[in-house]
């Protein structure tokens, strides 16, 4: 399996490219991954050729074959502006259709209670993580696309105590990585299977 991730800190963040694919490897499923990243990018810098990042995204696509495109937006933007979020991936999405690739969408999780990002937006960490998943699964519609569903592993995982934000109440900690990439890795890999099991927290 060739998945060639797009995305910010959120993917960068503890080299979640090999980890989902240390992850499929125990499930026995051999995968490449590679990844263009930029921190605070959104997926309308990636789709957009007037940016470097969006013509190496062009580029690679161009050059091999991928099963999966992976795209991250920017971990605000689908609960503040879920619009500019499915033109950008709709947009990266045909893209990676031309090249033969199928597009997974990497679900990201609310800040942590108390975050300066819910005071200014009026929401509670409840209310960050509905209008995520709820702009995620709009977006698998729109691009035909499948959702990975870390944000809502990932909120179980906090809400029943375990540390999964690093300390900025933001970015995954080792033990969130951990759990994002046993999602990705299970969800991936029961995609060609008639039942496939859910994830671990």
């Amino acid at each position: 399996m060739r998945l060639l991730f797009i995305g910010n800190s959120y993917t960068a963040c503890g080299d979640l490219p090999a980890r989902v694919a240390q992850e499929l490897a125990r499930l026995g499923v051999p995968a490449q991954t590679a990844a263009i990243t930029a921190g605070g990018y959104s997926l309308a810098h990636f789709a957009s050729e007037r940016n470097p990042f969006g013509r190496q995204v062009a580029a690679v696509l161009a050059r091999q074959p991928w099963d999966f495109v992976v795209l991250q937006e920017q971990s605000l933007r689908p609960a503040a502006h879920p619009q500019t979020f499915w033109r950008s991936a709709a947009r990266l999405a045909q893209a990676a259709a031309a090249a033969g690739a199928r597009v997974a969408l990497y679900e990201t999780w609310a800040r942590a209670d108390g975050h300066p990002a819910l005071a200014r937006h009026g929401w509670t960490h409840e209310d960050m993580q509905t209008r995520l998943t709820d702009a995620y699964a709009q977006a698998a519609v729109l691009t035909g696309g499948v959702v990975i569903p870390a944000g809502q592993a990932m909120h179980a995982a906090y809400r029943a105590g375990k540390p999964v934000l690093a300390q900025d109440g933001s970015h995954p900690s080792p033990e969130g990585t951990a759990l994002i990439a046993r999602v990705f890795a299970q969800t991936l890999a029961a995609l060609d299977k008639p039942s496939g099991g859910g994830y671990t927290i």
